[in-house]
């Protein structure tokens, strides 16, 4: 049978693989004694190596088994974990995700893993000191041959590891069992086969003697031995084993003490620390301990779902969404009582469905965080300093599509966290602060909104080295600059190709930070703010909405046209009197409570002639908010509030500034959803 159908299957649990080792990693520089998190990330090499090795990638499968090699090692006491020692595993990591980008582009990317290979190999040689490594001595090997003569079947450290993990939380019995088929069996695989299911039903297989491979290969005599662990009594396992056809025998022995399974040398390895993992209540070892969930093996509980079939499920509800406001306003128009109480029914099961189908597309995310603490790390390394990285919030969902988009601006907050933010520690020390800096990442639900902080405890924006850069770099006079408030001059590193940096770095002086940050959580119908204190760092908050897919919108008339303002970027809606509105040179503004307010006259924008409207005392304005500012935008009529189905413009239309897509509204007709930012920006 082919592989290639799997080969999906196998990124996608790859990547959650490499993203554990990863994770793994930064923990154990942390705290390099730590065993658990070593025995992690040993189980997740493994597994990767396996899986590997399944699917015949080779380079994936030679590196991943070093890196095994080198952490069983570790996990052993004979090296220390170093700081160079981590750093190669660091550098073992990136190659290890560009192989599997091959297998995932399907293209030869030149990957070469000699390199790594090579400094694993030389761990393994003299250990981190340029030591050999101490052999284990001639009597432990001796004492570890007699313990294996001495029981069936004898497991390594990680298999013990996870044994111990498994009894502790779920109180199970291990079970050995012999199992004798008859001296006429035919067909000795298919016998192991039922074997094995029978016990399934029973708890989990932990090892059997010969191989599984063995068994099925038919390289055996008669008998085998099964290492079961299960909640079940011993003659109830023993009795349903003993009643498959052709099964001579079945006898089951109690081990009252599962480490005479493992030989001495490699118990000494093995410690205590699954025992106290289990006290400690690891999520890895809850997990494992589900299995016993009922006394049998634990249901799936979940299915993967590709995102293509989420983003059509996605569309059809959008679909029903417009036919369901089409049927209230026919029901509505004809005052049809039996049809307006069957709709009543049918607006209820779809505003579920579509609550259902937003939640399968809401993801945690933590699947962007956890890319960033590894980031950091390089990050400060390359400028010599000292960071601590404090991530809260990742088990907060979001819209898949808001994911996405997030990525590219919280990279340019954090990085700029760590380039302007965080001083060097000397520089700390003289300002009478910790060495290490701090910078945090936090994500808060507020009702339909998320709200994401970015934090540190760096130096902080200074205004008058901003207003310094912007005379510099020509963006501002030295008179207007002057002028300007301090939070009107803060506001200038929005602007595109501004950057307080005096020279190019790696990570700084382009200019092409903050405005992508700020013009891509608007596009999403977020907003940026900040705040800043010298000498004591900086906030940045990114407050984004849970889902781009349907939202709520606000329903104006320009001319003949209808059009959709998104209701997170309008703060109030309201009619004056034309008189009240004033010119500031060629702007036109109103006073609203004490603010100065420029006008927008959609109209004009648009381009939009219409029919002719009587001129009146009165005039419609609709308050919105982007770019870090306000404005009103002037229109013939407000409609009224409605939920709208974001449709992307075609590729042909994408460039026309001024709209994020295009709805239909209930009768039918098609309306363009106003982007808000990008409007204020032409009006600038």
């Amino acid at each position: 049978m082919s592989l290639e159908q799997y080969r999906a299957l196998f990124v996608t649990e790859s990547e959650e693989h490499l993203q554990n080792i990863n994770s793994g990693i930064l923990e154990l520089e942390k705290d390099p004694r730590k065993v658990t998190i070593l025995n992690e990330i040993f189980r997740s090499v493994h597994t990767l190596k396996g899986m590997s090795a399944t699917m015949g990638f080779e380079s994936l499968t030679r590196l991943s088994h070093r890196m095994e090699d080198v952490l069983d090692l570790l996990r052993g006491g004979k090296n220390a974990v170093t700081s160079e020692i981590v750093d190669i595993l660091f550098q073992c990591m990136d190659t290890l995700e560009s192989l599997l980008e091959e297998i995932k582009s399907e293209k030869d990317l030149g990957v070469n893993i000699d390199a790594n290979v090579t400094q694993l190999e030389a761990i393994l040689a003299h250990g981190s000191g340029g030591r050999p490594v101490t052999p284990a001595a001639p009597s432990a090997v001796k004492k570890q041959k007699s313990a294996e003569a001495a029981v069936p079947i004898s497991l390594s450290a990680m298999e013990m590891d996870n044994l111990l993990v498994a009894v502790a939380y779920s109180s199970a019995s291990v079970l050995m069992l012999e199992v004798k088929l008859s001296l006429d069996c035919q067909l000795k695989s298919v016998r192991v086969f039922m074997v094995m299911n029978k016990l399934a039903e029973f708890g989990e297989v932990i090892k059997t003697n010969p191989t599984v491979d063995d068994l099925e290969l038919n390289r055996f005599d008669r008998a085998f031995y099964v290492l079961v662990l299960t909640k079940h009594a011993p003659e109830q396992v023993e009795q349903a084993v003993g009643k498959i056809m052709e099964v001579g025998s079945a006898v089951v022995t109690v081990i009252s003490d599962v480490r005479q399974l493992c030989p001495e040398a490699v118990l000494a390895q093995v410690t205590a620390a699954p025992l106290a993992a289990a006290a400690d209540g690891s999520a890895g070892a809850a997990k494992r301990a589900e299995v016993f969930q009922h006394g049998n093996v634990r249901k799936i509980q979940s299915v993967r779902v590709t995102t293509t079939r989420l983003d059509k499920l996605m569309n059809l509800v959008g679909e029903l969404v417009i036919a369901k406001i089409r049927l209230i306003q026919v029901a509505q128009a004809q005052q049809n009582q039996s049809l307006s109480e069957i709709l009543t029914n049918i607006d209820r099961l779809s505003s579920e469905l579509q609550d259902e189908v937003m939640q399968a597309r809401l993801i945690p995310m933590s699947q962007v965080f956890d890319r960033f603490p590894r980031m950091v790390r390089d990050l400060a390394r390359s400028e010599s300093k000292q960071v601590n990285f404090d991530v809260t919030g990742g088990e907060i969902e979001l819209d898949r599509t808001v994911l996405d988009e997030i990525a590219d601006p919280l990279v340019h907050l954090l990085r700029n966290s760590v380039d302007h933010g965080i001083e060097l520690p000397e520089e700390r020390r003289k300002r009478n602060k910790e060495t290490i800096g701090t910078i945090r990442l936090q994500a808060m639900r507020e009702r339909t909104h998320v709200l994401i902080k970015v934090s540190d405890d760096g130096k902080g924006i200074d205004p008058r080295m901003v207003r310094e850069s912007a005379v510099r770099k020509g963006f501002y006079s030295a008179d207007d600059i002057e002028k300007m408030s301090d939070r009107d001059v803060l506001n200038v590193i929005f602007l595109p190709g501004f950057s307080s940096a005096k020279q190019i770095t790696d990570t700084s002086g382009r200019g092409v930070g903050m405005d992508v940050v700020r013009s891509r959580i608007e596009a999403l119908g977020g907003s940026v703010t900040f705040e800043s204190t010298v000498g004591q760092g900086s906030s940045f908050f990114l407050k984004l909405p849970l889902t781009v897919a349907i939202i709520r919108a606000m329903l104006i008339r320009v001319g003949d046209e209808v059009y959709a303002a998104p209701i997170a970027n309008i703060a109030e809606t309201l009619k004056i009197a034309e008189k009240k509105v004033r010119r500031i040179e060629k702007f036109e503004v109103i006073t609203l409570r004490n603010e100065v307010l420029p006008l927008i006259r959609m109209r004009q924008v648009l381009s939009n002639d219409g029919a002719a409207v009587a001129v009146e005392d009165t005039i419609s304005v609709v308050v919105v908010e982007g770019n870090g500012g306000r404005a009103g935008l002037v229109v013939d009529e407000v409609i009224g509030q409605q939920e709208v189905v974001i449709k992307q413009m075609s590729k042909h239309l994408k460039g026309i500034k001024g709209f994020a897509g295009a709805t239909i509204l209930g009768d039918g007709r098609v309306a363009l959803i106003l982007d808000v930012a990008t409007l204020m920006g032409q009006r600038q």
